[in-house]
């Protein structure tokens, strides 16, 4: 009975020392662990996350590892992976399968891509400095952040500018460089780049004030009045007395600039010596900046050819004494600057070459007259004329029209005589109330050339003169240029 028991162990440990011995020959040969062996096949899982360092739970156990970590020697199943990165958790199901390792990876929070800076370049002068305008930074499907630019970093490739930590950019020397800026978000930087060129400095221009001065002409009495081929008038020192008002009220631009003083001239006081010495001592200060106002109220002739402005010491037998379009042009183009010329006289339309165009008693003179308005305009400036861009022009009438006036003042207590272009000229730029009435147009403060010769022309054609005409069917105000915005009177 001993010798069976006996028999049956010793078989036991035979088996058992076999299979050590198997076990032993497969773990040196590499053919199978020892694991599997054991256990049964097995797999892993490789676990990475941005950013790492997030805690890693298998199937609601914390595994005590944290990111970037491989779970080994798992049996081939189903695994239930959680995945925690402070207030940030992420859950997944994993199949691990034998002698395979799966991979399990997470964006736990956004993950930046790039980052866009703004200007892509900048011009500067030595000295100059302009701070960048934005810096944007884009995340992997999760949009876009505009970056404050404090929370980024600069560097300049050479010393021909500077950056500072809030993203203001100096030129210091003439040359160029590059500003790169970094943003770092977690585990990841990046950056762009800004071209700088720096040139040397130039001071700026130096702007000279706008200087407003006016010469103002009003001519009642005249030397040689016969009261037949030269008559006294009514009205044209009175009309100076209302336009030197009208631009004593003016306030021009944001500095709010007023006239100088202006300068008046009448009556027998009024010669053609000193009409073209007042011009030239008047506006003698003038620069290509200033505007300079030339106002005229008294006779005006013309000749078939030429038109006038006839001073009080016109003449019964020649021209000699008056002043042609041509001189009257010469004197005020001496003038730097903007000129603005006001004619109140008989066929002051003769000064910008406006013809009424409709066939009259004078209809040869006037082809004859219009013939020669063509031939200066063919030329290449409207020499003769005040047709040039430096000139702003009204004027009462066309070339053969007359200007009618001596009547009292009719808008206010004012009761001096007038002529009607003056009357509604002075009105329009606020005379009697201050009140623009002329600025109709836009509404702005402001009286253009435009506004003020429409204003002027509705008015007088529909002003009643007697007889069942109006005031309109005789005399046409004009202007140059046509449709002009510039500023007449401003307040």
């Amino acid at each position: 009975m001993r010798n069976k028991e006996y028999f049956s162990t010793s078989k036991v440990l035979l088996l058992l020392l076999l299979s050590l011995l198997l076990i032993s020959f497969l773990l040196i040969s590499g053919c199978t662990p020892i694991s599997n062996l054991l256990f049964g096949a097995s797999g892993s899982i490789e676990v990475t996350t941005y950013p790492s360092g997030a805690k890693i739970f298998l199937n609601d156990k914390d595994t005590g590892f944290l990111t970037p970590y491989t779970i080994v020697n798992l049996p081939k199943g189903t695994y239930e992976v959680k995945l925690t990165l402070g207030d940030v958790s992420y859950t997944k199901t994993v199949i691990v399968y034998a002698d395979n390792t799966t991979s399990l990876y997470k964006d736990l929070l956004a993950r930046l891509n790039k980052i866009v800076v703004e200007p892509t370049s900048m011009n500067l002068e030595v000295g100059e400095s302009q701070k960048i305008d934005s810096v944007t930074a884009y995340y992997v499907d999760s949009g876009s952040v505009n970056l404050t630019l404090s929370n980024c970093s600069y560097s300049s490739s050479s010393s021909h500018a500077t950056v500072n930590s809030s993203g203001t950019v100096t030129g210091v020397s003439e040359g160029s460089a590059t500003i790169t800026v970094s943003y770092t978000d977690v585990e990841i930087t990046k950056t762009d780049t800004v071209d700088i060129t720096v040139k040397p400095f130039v001071p700026p221009p130096v702007v000279t004030p706008v200087v407003y001065r006016a010469f103002c002409i009003g001519i009642d009495e005249y030397v040689n009045a016969d009261g037949v081929n030269i008559t006294n008038l009514e009205g044209p020192s009175d009309n100076v007395n209302r336009i030197i008002q009208v631009f004593g009220n003016c306030k021009f631009g944001t500095g709010e600039v007023e006239f100088s003083t202006p300068v008046s001239l009448k009556n027998l006081n009024a010669t053609k010596t000193a009409i073209i010495s007042g011009i030239a001592s008047t506006f003698s200060g003038a620069d290509e900046n200033d505007v300079s106002y030339f106002y005229f109220a008294g006779h005006g002739g013309w000749d078939f050819n030429t038109c006038y402005i006839c001073p009080t010491d016109i003449l019964l037998t020649s021209y000699d004494n008056e002043i042609s379009v041509n001189e009257l042009e010469s004197a005020l183009s001496a003038i730097p600057g903007t000129k603005v010329v006001i004619l109140d006289s008989c066929h002051s339309g003769g000064f910008i070459g406006k013809g009424k165009g409709k066939i009259t008693n004078f209809k040869e003179k006037a082809i004859s007259f219009n013939d020669e308005i063509i031939n200066v305009f063919s030329q290449a400036q409207s020499k003769g004329l005040l047709t040039t861009n430096q000139y702003k022009v009204l004027t009462a009438s066309h070339y053969d029209q007359p200007s009618y006036g001596g009547i009292p003042y009719p808008f206010s207590a004012d009761s001096d005589p007038c002529s009607y272009f003056n009357a509604f000229l002075c009105h329009g730029c606020g005379y009697d109330d201050g009140i623009l009435y002329a600025d109709w147009i836009d509404v702005n403060t402001k009286v253009s050339l435009q506004e003020l010769y429409l204003y002027i022309k509705i008015n007088i054609e529909s002003t009643p003169l007697g007889g069942g005409f109006f005031v309109g069917d005789f005399q046409d105000t004009q202007a140059f240029p046509e449709d002009s915005n510039f500023t007449i009177v401003e307040y």
